[in-house]
């Protein structure tokens, strides 16, 4: 997918955080793109401040009609499939089913629907589905063991799609950026590690090798190089830092 120029683009969580990085950097490259998302405030302050061809539609990305709907109604050419849910920073034994799987009834839930219904029409030979994990499948710690494992599905089921896909003719990727104080949510988990783990913020940092801090922009720009680049077209996962876009095998 060499031109991504009036192509459509379809992106859930696209109100915030890394999801408003992808949104704008596909609008920069003159896609139309849907943004997805709950929270009507935010979607509409998205669409007044973000360059280009952006569209928002307020829905539940755990709902199998919103998502048969959107599907069906955009056709688009690159789903980012980057919804999630922020849940609770602690060791396992102080978690219930429900708090501890909230990222499986969210994130995960929402990446099987929206994948589905894409094999389901199917998407146009071509297209592309990005799924959103995080660096936390990768490295997981003691308080994030529900978010962690929930990620590491995501990725399982990446590389278990991209097959089923390809026999489609369609691609899949899976982003597994690293934690960033630059976004809402990634700033809230790194003070929720520092408090659990009785260590200063700055000590999380150092350990999970953050600096630079990965912004939303440089998510993006990612992003597109992916899209754009052939030579990236059969690579499933890329593990994304500040300054690096690493393949992963």
């Amino acid at each position: 997918m060499n031109d991504l120029k009036g192509k459509t683009a379809v992106v859930t969580g696209g109100s915030r955080g890394f999801g408003r990085g992808i949104v704008k950097a596909l609008a920069a490259q003159g896609m139309r793109v849907v943004a997805v998302a709950r929270d009507r405030d935010r979607l509409d302050a998205l669409c007044r401040e973000v360059e280009g061809d952006v569209v928002a539609v307020s829905a539940d990305v755990t709902d199998p009609m919103a998502a048969a709907q959107i599907i069906e109604r955009e056709r688009p050419h690159v789903l980012v499939l980057n919804a999630g849910a922020q849940g609770l920073q602690r060791p396992t034994r102080f978690h219930t089913w429900e708090t501890f799987s909230i990222q499986f009834q969210v994130d995960f839930k929402s990446a099987f629907i929206w994948a589905r219904e894409a094999l389901i029409l199917p998407l146009d030979k071509g297209s592309t589905i990005v799924l959103g994990s995080s660096g936390a499948a990768l490295r997981p710690f003691s308080v994030n063991a529900g978010y962690a494992a929930a990620k590491g599905a995501i990725w399982t089921f990446a590389r278990s799609l991209a097959q089923e896909a390809g026999e489609l003719g369609l691609r899949v990727h899976c982003l597994l950026p690293l934690m960033s104080p630059e976004t809402e949510m990634g700033r809230a988990g790194l003070q929720d590690f520092a408090r659990r783990m009785g260590v200063t913020e700055e000590q999380i940092v150092d350990s999970k090798g953050m600096k630079p801090f990965l912004t939303p922009a440089f998510l993006g720009q990612s992003l597109v190089s992916i899209l754009t680049d052939a030579d990236k077209a059969s690579t499933v996962g890329f593990r994304i830092t500040g300054t690096e876009v690493i393949p992963l095998e």
